[in-house]
């Protein structure tokens, strides 16, 4: 399901599980039994523009009255027992009262920088496709930018109007976001 493409042949390189992610200090991920660091920490504009995307989704969350959903931000979504994502933001449905979330988020959003542009165009977006994530948008800071995928048939399908776009989270949650607005 993953491509992770490392210099070492698999048979060297270490395995590691959520037991031990969780004894590591700094800002990390899991993909499939690999450490994958994600610092730098981020730059002004990424936080701006996620605290923009935060308050843009619990509005319309509010609007819709979606009472079992929340919009969360750098929280762990442990996938398996050697995989953990930490998605910039995401939207997830749930009564789950952990401090990380263990079902695919309905949506998620990555912020990208000049350190992971890469893993959040490619393999973040082939694992997210392949995991079931409903909605997933990449925000490009660098050239005001954001690419808008929906999940039709298995498949990601790139949303060309961002003036006005209608997520379904659930039977009962139905959100409509003007993305324009973040760069305003």
């Amino acid at each position: 399901m993953y491509r992770v493409f490392m210099g070492l042949p698999a048979r060297y390189r270490p395995h590691y599980t959520v037991e031990d992610y969780e004894q590591w200090s700094g800002d990390w991920e899991l993909w499939s039994g690999t450490a994958v660091s994600m610092s730098p920490s981020p730059k002004k504009i990424h936080q701006r523009l996620s605290k923009r995307l935060v308050t843009l989704l619990d509005e319309a969350l509010r609007n819709a009255n979606c009472e079992s959903c929340e919009a969360l931000q750098e929280v762990d979504w442990r996938v398996s027992h050697d995989t953990v994502f930490r998605p910039d933001l995401f939207i997830a449905c749930s009564d789950e009262e952990t401090d990380y979330i263990e079902h695919p988020p309905r949506f998620i959003a990555e912020i990208l920088s000049e350190s992971t542009r890469e893993k959040d165009r490619h393999f973040k977006r082939e694992a997210y496709q392949a995991l079931g994530v409903g909605y997933y948008m990449m925000v490009d800071p660098e050239d005001s930018t954001i690419v808008f995928l929906e999940l039709i048939e298995g498949e990601y399908r790139e949303k060309s109007d961002l003036e006005e776009v209608e997520l379904i989270l659930d039977e009962e949650c139905k959100l409509s976001l003007r993305l324009t607005r973040l760069f305003d």
